[in-house]
């Protein structure tokens, strides 16, 4: 018989892997994952989540908006050239209430929806948060660097906050563009973004300054990190993996192993 698992059982995995009252998550999930029935489905996560660490802690997950992007970039799919300037000047502006999550998963499309969850004003790479310091993680966003020093991620690093893969793979590990931000290697490019925005009410559509980020080593730099940490920590709830990061050490090692190891 299929396995069922319940709210309360996710809470029970989750305290078994170390998340306490209190705590600060960076959130990655993949539902798929579990393998089995969960009760409740991406309501019943983020109610687990969200009890795990009570309104004295704070749950992060990105809520990333892909089209609102520089159009000759995009790649899945790709557009005609000659459609480029059409969507910079009519694509529907950005605003936190309206923008769709584009393939972040399906819970955080729902928990970007959730009552006293507020999400930050970057029009590509925005963050969902409740809880404690929900409010203060989203404001002020920086459009430049979005997933730098001035971003939700560096608040993270800042409340030595964890980084929570319940079930996701390491590859989305999204923390890991704050090291792309801090390193230092050669191939690193700085490239011009853009979005309609609203300035004093009006659409505009904006150009920024963002690192041309690569996540295709994200998984190798993950795994060879747990295998060097003493403070990681690993459970299994359904078929899914559950780990638990410090966020501040990632980074750190994160960053280094960029210097060395990217060309």
């Amino acid at each position: 018989m299929e396995q069922m698992l319940t709210t309360d059982d996710l809470i029970k995995a989750l305290h078994t892997l170390g998340v306490k009252e209190g705590m600060t998550l960076l959130v990655h999930s993949s539902i798929s994952a579990f393998g089995c029935y969960i009760c409740g489905a991406e309501l019943a996560i983020i109610d687990a989540l969200c009890a795990s660490v009570g309104e004295t802690g704070t749950i992060m997950m990105p809520a990333h908006s892909a089209t609102y992007s520089e159009p000759a970039y995009w790649q899945n799919p790709p557009i005609p050239s000659e459609w480029w300037q059409i969507v910079r000047e009519k694509m529907p502006v950005f605003t936190p209430q309206t923008a769709p999550t584009i393939r972040i998963g399906k819970v955080p499309a729902l928990f970007v929806q959730m009552p006293n969850v507020y999400r930050s004003n970057h029009p590509l790479c925005s963050f969902a948060a409740w809880g404690k310091n929900a409010i203060h993680f989203t404001e002020n966003h920086a459009l430049d660097f979005a997933l730098g020093d001035h971003s939700p991620l560096a608040h993270i690093i800042k409340a030595k906050g964890y980084v929570l893969f319940f079930g996701a793979p390491f590859e989305s590990n999204t923390l890991l563009h704050l090291s792309e931000f801090y390193s230092d290697f050669p191939s690193k490019i700085i490239r011009k973004q853009g979005a309609p925005i609203l300035i004093d009410g009006k659409r505009q559509w904006v150009e920024y300054d963002e690192v041309d980020e690569d996540s295709d080593d994200f998984d190798r730099i993950t795994r060879e990190y747990i295998a060097q940490s003493i403070t990681t920590k690993h459970h299994t709830v359904g078929k899914a993996d559950l780990w638990l990061l410090q966020a501040k050490e990632l980074v750190e090692f994160g960053t280094q192993w960029m210097n060395e190891n990217r060309s």
